[in-house]
């Protein structure tokens, strides 16, 4: 057998020794580093990827909690209303005043447009042209035509009813319809307000007879003795009105701000009615923030000390390509569960973290302040070391000193220590540690750890990472693999020229040995 490549290759031709199976079998021998440099390359990608993981479940706690070292966190306020059926209001700057008297309350009212209904005895079939329901030209031209505000229009005596209703809304200043359920027409202004006429008057034809139509106009009240005509009149718009604190107000919309606070008009009050809005601290939302920090941070360290606890199985390495196509898709899964199993077991980089943040929790607060412990306000950590630092919340005993020491409660969270190092911060300052509230040094603490993981394993967006140490790691894993492919490939065309030698060596030395047994006639 004859097999070319960059070299003549002649196998096991003279021998009869199996030469492909050998040469295999001595590559693979020899490509037991190279295997380890491609495992060992597929588990740094995939502590790569459990860093970034990390990293974004730190991120996603930071954005539930950053707001909390704020004081406007604190600060927010609601509104209560004595009848949210007259006003409500929302808080949406800083007030000056806690309660506001409201009287004399008008809502906005929007411009009304001129509309005329004509309720008919008998019913028309729209889909009937003119000639159909009886309408007559009186000219000879085959036309039929009306006026409106002045204006003649004129339509075919072809034109079914639902046409001339149609060119009326598209041509004229007037919306014209007709309800074969009501057996009426209706006629509305286009334009909304005082000053604008609904005026029909008699064409070339008898076209206003035959539809049951009257002339007159809503403006000079022609239509109001009619039993059969509904008229509303167009009106202007007016604006909202309504006395605060004994200051009058007015606004085009239903919506008036005064003192960091909207007032929402719903509907009037009556002769000497007052509604009362008052505004307190909305301890239900400043609540609600505290709950969502302490459920984030227990889901957080839930998440990481899951994955520090997590085993290894080392007999599990990363599969190979050659590998995988002996096994079954079930099988590869399998495997992989147990290979990406352990991927930060022990990770020094988390394990400090978590330490640092239950340190920060359970530093008392330097402050002046009632309370400089969370346990005062009712957080704590739990008593069972299998939670590994996880707090627990008393929601009573929180809504309680929210309710009645707000202020302080605010001072725990927001109060940022000071320092001469403009560089300082809660992470490396002792001092401005001890000195700042719970939200700051943790909202410092998840900074850091972020930057240290960007340095790690690279951005939670990069999509390209060059520069972290994790980048760095497979881009020489990289370099050293290929360098082994070679070596590799080197000692397998190697091993071919030997073996292609001896084959040649042998094909000579049995063509010598014919030729002298033939000579010899043997």
């Amino acid at each position: 057998m004859i097999n070319t490549s960059n070299t003549l290759r002649v196998s096991g031709l003279a021998s009869g020794m199996n030469t492909d199976e050998i040469v295999e079998s001595l590559v693979r021998a020899q490509s037991a580093r190279l295997y380890k440099m491609q495992q060992t390359k597929t588990w740094t990608t995939w502590k790569t990827d459990a860093y970034r993981d990390v990293n974004k479940k730190v991120d996603e706690f930071n954005r539930a909690m950053r707001d909390l070292r704020l004081q406007s966190s604190f600060n927010k306020q609601i509104a209560i209303s004595t009848n949210e059926n007259i006003i409500s209001a929302t808080v949406g700057g800083k007030q000056s005043m806690s309660s506001y008297e409201i009287k004399d309350v008008q809502p906005a009212k929007p411009a009304t447009t001129a509309t005329v209904k004509f309720f008919l005895s008998s019913s028309l079939d729209p889909s009937k042209t003119l000639e159909d329901l009886g309408v007559t030209d009186e000219n000879g031209t085959g036309k039929a035509s009306i006026k409106i505000n002045g204006d003649v229009y004129e339509f075919n005596l072809t034109d079914t009813l639902s046409t001339v209703l149609s060119e009326i809304t598209n041509n004229s200043p007037i919306n014209a319809s007709y309800s074969e359920t009501e057996k009426s027409f209706t006629f509305s202004n286009d334009m909304a307000g005082e000053g604008y006429d609904i005026k029909l008057e008699k064409g070339s034809s008898n076209l206003l007879d035959i539809l049951g139509l009257t002339e007159g106009s809503i403006i000079e009240g022609s239509f109001e003795s009619n039993p059969n005509v509904s008229v509303v009149k167009g009106t202007n718009a007016s604006p909202a009105k309504m006395w605060i604190n004994g200051l009058e107000f007015r606004s085009e919309t239903n919506s008036i701000t005064y003192d960091g606070v909207t007032f929402t008009i719903k509907g009037a009050t009556e002769a000497g009615q007052s509604v009362n809005i008052m505004t307190k601290s909305d301890t239900d939302a400043i609540f609600n923030s505290i709950k969502t920090f302490v459920d984030k941070y227990n889901e957080l360290i839930k998440e990481l000390n899951d994955r520090l606890s997590e085993k290894r199985y080392r007999d599990y390495p990363p599969l190979l390509d050659e590998q995988k196509k002996e096994m079954k898709e079930n099988e590869i899964k399998l495997w992989e569960e147990k290979a990406k199993s352990g991927l930060l077991a022990s990770d020094s980089t988390i394990s400090s973290f978590l330490a640092e943040m239950r340190n920060s929790l359970s530093t008392m607060v330097q402050n002046d302040g009632a309370f400089h412990t969370l346990k005062e306000i009712g957080i704590d950590f739990s008593s069972n070391y299998l939670d590994k630092g996880k707090l627990e919340l008393n929601e009573e005993k929180l809504k309680a000193v929210l309710q009645s020491n707000l202020e302080d409660v605010k001072k725990l969270f927001t109060t940022k220590g000071t320092s001469e190092d403009p560089k300082s911060t809660t992470v490396n300052d002792k001092n401005m540690h001890d000195q700042s509230g719970f939200a700051w040094r943790i909202y410092e603490r998840l900074n850091e750890t972020t930057s240290k993981l960007i340095k790690l394993s690279g951005s939670i967006t990069s999509t390209v990472d060059t520069q972290s140490f994790m980048a760095k790691q497979l881009k020489n894993l990289d370099e050293n693999i290929s360098r082994e492919q070679t070596k590799i490939k080197a000692y397998e065309e190697r091993l071919w020229r030997q073996f292609t030698a001896m084959e040649k060596a042998l094909q000579k030395m049995n063509s010598q040995s014919s030729w002298l047994y033939q000579q010899l006639g043997m």
